[in-house]
């Protein structure tokens, strides 16, 4: 798969047709769940299973944003073992899922949830693991036309219609860090030195989904290292957190993984100057 042209793509569906995805395509997803998916922690057990629509009026009360539920002709639910770094391994897994499922022409959305007990019991999930992940998918309805602004200077205004939904993100410049946490002098010659790949890597986290596009992280460049730093947000829960923190080292990793191979994290950094309530979650060499 071309990551870099699939992370730039991709946008979150929330309006799918009533179009059946095929029997071939949910075998394909299943074949590359087994084979092919990234895993932040291979060791860690975890389960995919596949529903389709019929789902939705049980899953309506136990999932979706403030209970409502996006409907979907197939939803995907992971489950895992339970583990410290369990949901980051789930949403880092669960992307690279959502952007297979964009090289194979689907739409998807992730789908929030707070009690893992309650999924199972609506969807009749006999198993020890817990739900870690669920993501709604199928082929997606043309989003609308909507207007889009860009302001070069006070006497060039582009405006374009574009057919998606508008999700604003933090740039590279405003989630990453030199040295210091906050400080950005000398950040634009120091990725310079490592030519495209960390800029490229770092773009990619900048535009992963996140819960409610938060993003609710950032990352500190310092000594050759790395690091990626969760800072305090009162919309997400533990778990949305960890998720979109897995979902942002999946970007990261398959974006360096072309110039640098496999990317090995520490998921006990060397402590490092934070403001309150920041937290060193996981530390790589560069």
């Amino acid at each position: 798969m071309n990551y870099t042209a699939l992370i730039e793509n991709r946008r979150s569906v929330r309006e799918f047709t009533d179009q059946k995805v095929c029997p071939c395509k949910l075998t394909e997803i299943k074949e590359f769940y087994n084979k092919d998916c990234k895993r932040l922690i291979p060791e860690l057990k975890t389960a995919l299973l596949v529903f389709d629509e019929e789902v939705k009026e049980k899953l309506e009360g136990a999932a979706g944003y403030n209970s409502f539920l996006i409907g979907a002709p197939n939803y995907l639910v992971l489950l895992s073992e339970a583990h410290p770094q369990a949901a980051m391994n789930a949403g880092y897994m669960m992307q690279d899922i959502s952007l297979k499922l964009s090289d194979m022409d689907l739409g998807s959305c992730w789908i929030t949830f707070t009690d893992s007990d309650a999924v199972k019991q609506a969807l009749s999930i006999e198993s020890r693991l817990d739900v870690a992940a669920i993501l709604a998918f199928g082929h997606g309805k043309k989003a609308p036309l909507r207007p889009r602004i860009n302001i070069l200077s006070m006497s060039n205004i582009d405006i374009k219609a574009k057919r998606r939904y508008m999700d604003p993100k933090k740039g590279v410049g405003q989630l990453v860090f030199l040295n210091t946490w906050g400080n950005r002098h000398g950040l634009d010659d120091y990725l310079g030195f490592f030519d495209d790949m960390l800029w490229e890597s770092l773009h990619a986290v900048s535009l992963s989904p996140s819960y409610l596009n938060r993003q609710a992280y950032g990352f500190l460049l310092h000594e050759g290292r790395v690091t990626l730093v969760s800072s305090p947000d009162d919309y997400n829960t533990d778990h949305d957190a960890a998720l979109s923190l897995g979902i942002a080292l999946l970007h990261f990793d398959a974006v360096a993984e072309k110039w640098a191979g496999k990317v090995r994290w520490d998921f006990a950094p060397a402590e490092v100057s934070l403001p309150e309530g920041h937290r060193a979650v996981a530390s790589c060499a560069v």
